[in-house]
C-alpha cells in the first residue's frame, strides 16, 4: 500500500515541477517574442525611409537633368512668373516650359508631372530656379522634400547659354 500511496504524490510533484517551469518560461518567451516584433517593425520602417530618401534623390537628379539638358541646348530663357520658365530652341521649335505646380514639377507642353511618379516617397519639389546671374550665365535651383522623411535635397548648377544662341 505504501508503494501506491507514494506514486501519486511523486506525480503531483512531477507535475508541479512542469508548471514551475513553465511559468518561468513563458514569460521570457513572450519578452523575446516582443523583440523580435519591435526588431521588425523599426526594420521595416528603417527600409521605407531608405526607400523615400533614394527616391527623393533619384526623383531630383533625373528632373534636375533634364532641365540642365534643355537649358544647354536653348537659344533663350525667359521667366513667365514665380517658378514658371520658359525655354526656346530655334525659330521653328516649340518652346519648353517647367512650372511648378502643387509641388510637382510639370513640362508645360505636355502637361506631364515629371515628378511624383512613385507615391511611396512623397517627394514635393519646394523650390526651381533659373536664374540669369551674368549675361548668358544662368544658375539653376531644383530642391525638393521627402514627406516620408522630411529630408531636403538641392541640386544647383551655372550654365552658359552658347554665344550664337544669345544673339538670336
Amino acid at each position: 500500500m505504501k508503494r501506491w500511496r507514494e506514486a501519486p504524490s511523486r506525480q503531483m510533484s512531477e507535475s508541479g515541477a512542469m508548471l514551475m517551469e513553465f511559468a518561468v518560461a513563458l514569460p521570457i518567451f513572450v519578452l523575446l517574442l516582443t523583440f523580435l516584433a519591435f526588431a521588425l517593425i523599426w526594420s521595416w520602417r528603417s527600409y521605407q525611409r531608405t526607400l523615400a530618401d533614394a527616391e527623393l534623390h533619384q526623383e531630383i537628379q533625373v528632373v534636375f537633368a533634364r532641365v540642365v539638358e534643355s537649358a544647354l541646348s536653348a537659344d533663350s530663357i525667359r521667366q513667365r512668373g514665380q517658378g514658371d520658365y520658359e525655354l526656346r530652341h530655334g525659330m521653328g521649335a516649340a518652346a519648353e516650359r517647367y512650372r511648378l505646380d502643387d509641388g510637382q514639377l510639370v513640362l508645360s507642353h505636355g502637361q506631364f508631372p515629371l515628378t511624383g511618379a512613385f507615391t511611396g516617397a512623397g517627394v514635393r519639389i519646394s523650390h526651381f530656379e533659373i536664374k540669369e546671374e551674368a549675361p548668358r550665365l544662368y544658375r539653376i535651383v531644383l530642391t525638393g522634400e521627402s514627406l516620408v522623411t522630411g529630408h531636403i535635397y538641392t541640386q544647383t548648377t551655372c550654365i552658359y547659354l552658347r554665344e550664337d544662341a544669345h544673339a538670336q
